[in-house]
């Protein structure tokens, strides 16, 4: 419980507005008595605002007491002083701009849930980073080079397999069971690959482990969507995705430890043992969806009939995912190879640059999720793909400072593909075949990264340059910008079952 005091003269004109009940973009009060406020709606387990007056000639001293406890578990830390400066500067007669509040307004439950799925995030980020932060190391000590690298980052996709079972089956049993077991799955197969003995054995671990990952991320995406307001799909997206890139984030933070011995690239992947705690608490936490609860009930007054699928929405979506991953997977896989074979960069350096050239995404993100839902998908979506291919290509083929310059841009442009796009694969399709479809959807974006990192290790050989092996596959995304113009619709400020009918 926060309980802080704000005392200030104001004149008198000026204090009705500060005894009277609020309403804004982040939460609402109701009179509950003179001088007490309590709350309306808004991402409060508790909360309540006391005003004292007192009277002077020419002024009034207000104090303002405010009593509230965040509905947002682990978050609440980090939003301790952005939400204690926002209480203060709420007077009810002005519009109250907090650049970190979402469009519309989240009551205690909407707050907790992505709360809850944003640490599930981090775990999936973590898992997902593993293979791709270690693979330079591993095949160092295997003696395998970048052609084996190449197919070991690319059969690790297999298990995409296992994720088109889970999310299929997250459609009948529930999100929230699914999610579980893939997190605790993930997490053990990445403590298992810390042992493997070779770099077979190390794909055929993290083929699961990343299968597990790949269902975490779709199903924390419909989670949130489903528990998310109209207005509000691609903010939360803009958040799964920075804490996915917190997650992401760790291995690099501790990529030094491969400096440290031939082996030490195995202490990244027996990191994953902090996160069991972390897991046990979302499951005490963690409600089930209730669009999936009604849909259950639904489905039974039906008498089991099944939801349609737009076929065309499948197709465009799964065009896009291809193309997309065919670029994306490559040029993230291999950047340490890069910068470890073209560049001659330590692991220290490597990590340094990792952290300076790609923690500014979280820009492009916060920006890009809340335009995504106050202008729409499509233009964020198209700027983002297009100008970030352009960008990543060149921070391929140039060196010194302004391989980080063109890096860092190409980073914070590139983000914004995440809330802008990644919100489709859940707002086109109902929630009887939600999860089927994402599924269906991550195998296409598997395999178009498993072709691509294939193309990209043998063209790389070939040419003995990063490059030029990019340039070539960088007409993926470009594509990519063509269909989301002509093909895709807008979904933005639209309810689920509004863009589903037969939902």
């Amino acid at each position: 419980m926060t309980i802080f005091r704000y005392k200030r003269s104001v004149e008198h004109e000026e204090l009705k507005e500060i005894i009277c009940a609020r309403s804004n973009s982040l939460f609402s009060e109701y009179e509950a008595g003179p001088g007490i406020f309590k709350l309306a709606e808004g991402p409060f387990i508790s909360y309540q605002r006391t005003v004292d007056v007192e009277m002077n000639e020419s002024d009034c001293e207000v104090t303002e007491t405010f009593s509230y406890k965040i509905s947002a578990p682990f978050w609440h830390y980090l939003l301790h002083f952005p939400m204690k400066r926002a209480l203060k500067n709420s007077n009810h007669s002005k519009k109250l701009n907090v650049w970190w509040a979402p469009p519309n307004r989240f009551d205690a439950q909407t707050s907790q849930t992505v709360s809850l799925l944003c640490v599930a995030a981090i775990v999936t980020g973590f898992l997902g980073a593993l293979i791709g932060q270690t693979a330079t190391f591993a095949a160092e000590e295997f003696g395998a080079g970048d052609r084996a690298q190449g197919i070991l980052l690319a059969t690790v996709r297999i298990g995409v397999l296992l994720t088109v079972f889970i999310t299929a089956l997250a459609d009948k049993r529930g999100r929230k069971k699914l999610l579980e077991f893939s997190l605790y799955g993930g997490c053990f197969l990445a403590v298992l690959s810390a042992v493997a003995p070779n770099l077979w054995i190390l794909g055929l671990t993290q083929s699961f482990a990343r299968g597990f990952a790949t269902s975490i991320s779709i199903l924390i995406g419909i989670m949130a969507a489903e528990a998310a307001p109209k207005g509000s799909r691609a903010y939360i997206a803009g958040l799964l995705t920075l804490s996915a890139g917190l997650g992401a984030g760790i291995p690099v933070w501790i990529l030094f430890l491969a400096d440290l011995h031939l082996k030490g690239w195995r202490l990244l992947f027996a990191t994953a043992i902090i996160f069991f705690p972390a897991i046990r608490w979302i499951h005490l936490n963690l409600g089930e969806s209730k669009r999936f609860i009604a849909h259950i009930e639904n489905h039974q007054f039906n008498n089991g009939r099944k939801q349609k699928i737009i076929i065309k929405r499948v197709f465009f979506l799964a065009s896009v995912a291809f193309l997309l991953f065919l670029f994306v997977s490559p040029a993230s896989q291999f950047r340490n190879e890069f910068l470890r074979d073209e560049r001659d960069f330590s692991a220290a350096k490597i990590s340094l640059f990792l952290l300076t050239a790609y923690t500014p995404q979280i820009i492009g993100v916060a920006i890009a999720s809340k335009v995504s839902d106050l202008k729409g998908r499509k233009p964020v979506a198209m700027i983002a793909v297009g100008i970030g291919t352009i960008l990543t290509v060149a921070s391929y083929s140039i060196a010194g400072f302004s391989m980080w310059l063109i890096t860092m841009s190409a980073g914070i442009i590139s983000a914004g593909a995440g809330p802008s796009l990644g919100v489709y694969s859940a707002e086109m399709f109902g929630t009887g075949r939600r999860g089927q479809v994402n599924g269906l959807l991550s195998l296409t974006a598997v395999t178009g990264s498993a072709l691509g990192l294939l193309i990209c290790g043998d063209l790389a050989e070939r040419f003995n340059s990063f490059g030029e092996a990019f340039t070539i596959l960088a007409i993926g995304p470009l594509l990519v910008v063509l269909i989301v113009y002509f093909f895709f619709p807008e979904s933005a400020n639209q309810e689920l079952e509004d863009l589903n009918p037969d939902d």
